[in-house]
């Protein structure tokens, strides 16, 4: 029989005699580099935190770009060497978010590093890592980083989600078009490929030729494409001037794009007489409907109803996908999992803390682009008046006052409709953040009493990008799940284990969640 090996024990952060520390520094972009907090910024101010708190300072990382939705190969090189390190006991960082954005994974990394006797610190967020109350609020502040990049990244969507609206196609162009500036906005025009690639279509609707004979023509044309990508050309409704997208849902949007081919074309090739874009909408009985997905085929599940049994179904239409749940069960399960986001009691004061300084940050964004809006609307507001005086003396034409004086109203209107948004009610922030969180602890009943709107917003809150239901296991999956309810039910979760332990051993119940318990440190000594 093997030996055990013992672990040796880590000595707290406040005992250790010698502190030594790696420096790490990044940022995200190189526009962050200039504006936000350069490399050199953060070195400078970790070294003065070093120098004041009596840390020697060994080895400096960083100094490069690294991903925030990924790390890269540098901060990975740099925790693999720092565990295996027998001197530093410390990595030293300008704040948590500069350490990792991770969420997760930078919990891990922390009680991995933690298990090797290193402990991450920051020089501008200073929190008592031996304390327990500590050591969850740095895990909530990880957390609530990679909600921060969320956030980003929704407002990416946002912009993307209002260009396709709009009928403007943003991204890498399809095969037949280029990208053609015209003013201040990109079209996209059909290009030589473009003129050799409508020949297909003229061939498939035309003469019903196969897939294969016009991959061999197209050759014969100068265009080479294979027969599986033919395929998706053939049928992507982009050609004939509509856009389609996963942004955009079922919805399918007039674009402004040059028409390769007429809507009749299309059609006739697709086997219709019709677009059949059009859907019904939702009913009553199934507000699930087009909110949850089937996790095999990833198809969305629709509604149906047995008259001679007087029961509600839900069901997966794709071929070889097809299956078929009781709304009654599907809804009961969904209320329990809505049930997994309340907040025990003993971390809403800390939550709340955490939340107030988000909402902090994210009222002072909206001063800061408020501020410019400002700045913007001022600045045509003046040209309005300058065209004005000059169309009066008679410097400029009645057509081009006309114009110019629709597109500078058009400007306008546009800033004045940002400016309602960036004026949003946030003033009362303690009541919403209360609100935030009753809400949270009473989700499932919400949604139960609820009725169809109510449900909607309410699941397309907490899953905005929908949820998938696993037929084999009988249950849902919760990969897309917004960040401040995905906290919720960690920490939730967390406390329910925890508690579930504290009983079986009959000890009382520690007040930390115990974040880190998501996965073990990796078990091996520091050598």
């Amino acid at each position: 029989m093997a030996k055990k090996i013992k672990q040796p024990k880590v000595t707290k952060f406040s005992e250790l005699e010698n502190k030594v520390a790696a420096l790490w520094t990044r940022v995200s972009t190189e526009r962050q580099e200039e504006n936000n907090c350069s490399l050199e910024t953060q070195e400078r101010i970790c070294r003065e935190y070093a120098a004041k708190h009596g840390i020697t300072v060994k080895k400096h990382y960083g100094g490069t770009h690294e991903s925030a939705k990924t790390e890269g190969q540098l901060y990975r090189q740099m925790i693999a060497e720092v565990a295996k390190d027998r001197d530093i006991n410390i990595i030293l960082v300008y704040s948590f978010d500069r350490f990792s954005r991770a969420g997760n994974e930078a919990i891990m990394t922390k009680a991995y590093l933690k298990s090797k006797g290193v402990y991450v610190i920051s020089a501008t967020q200073p929190i008592d890592t031996d304390s327990i109350a500590g050591e969850f609020m740095e895990n909530i502040l990880f957390l609530f980083n990679q909600f921060e990049n969320s956030l980003r990244r929704d407002k990416a969507v946002t912009g993307m989600t209002a260009c396709l609206k709009r009928g403007e196609w943003y991204g890498k162009a399809p095969l037949g078009y280029d990208h053609k500036k015209v003013g201040k906005t990109h079209v996209l025009t059909v290009n030589d490929d473009g003129r050799i690639l409508k020949k297909a279509f003229l061939w498939k609707a035309n003469e019903g030729m196969g897939d294969i004979e016009i991959v061999e023509r197209l050759a014969l044309e100068g265009l080479r494409i294979d027969r599986k990508h033919l395929n998706k050309i053939l049928h992507n409704p982009f050609y004939c001037g509509k856009i389609t997208h996963n942004l955009l849902g079922d919805e399918i949007v007039e674009g402004k794009q040059e028409k390769l081919i007429d809507e009749a074309t299309f059609n006739k090739i697709q086997g219709i007489t019709h677009a059949g874009y059009e859907h019904q909408e939702e009913t009553e009985p199934f507000p699930l409907k087009r909110h949850v997905r089937c996790s095999d085929c990833g198809g969305y599940l629709t509604g149906y109803t047995v008259k001679s049994r007087g029961k509600d179904y839900y069901k997966c239409n794709k071929k070889g996908c097809k299956s078929n749940h009781s709304t009654e069960r599907l809804h009961q399960q969904y209320c329990a999992l809505l049930n997994t986001y309340s907040i025990p009691k003993p971390f809403v004061p800390i939550l709340t803390k955490v939340l107030h300084k988000v909402f902090r940050e994210y009222n002072q964004e909206c001063s800061d682009t408020r501020t410019l809006l400002l700045k913007n609307k001022s600045e045509l507001e003046r040209k309005q008046v300058a065209l004005k005086v000059r169309h009066g003396l008679g410097e400029i034409d009645k057509d081009i006052y006309n114009a110019t004086s629709a597109h500078l109203n058009e400007q306008l209107t546009q800033i004045h409709k940002a400016l309602q948004e960036a004026e949003r009610d946030l003033s009362n922030e303690k009541k919403y953040i209360a609100d935030v969180i009753a809400m949270s602890c009473k989700l499932g009943t919400l949604w139960k009493d609820g009725d169809f709107r109510t449900r909607q917003k309410l699941q397309n809150l907490v899953y905005p990008d929908g949820i998938l239901y696993d037929k084999h296991l009988g249950s849902y999956r919760t990969e897309n799940e917004n960040e401040v309810f995905r906290i919720f039910r960690t920490i939730s979760t967390g406390y329910i284990i925890e508690k579930e332990k504290a009983a079986k051993e009959n000890a009382p119940l520690s007040p930390w969640v115990g974040m880190r318990r998501l996965e073990r440190p990796t078990p091996t000594s520091r050598t």
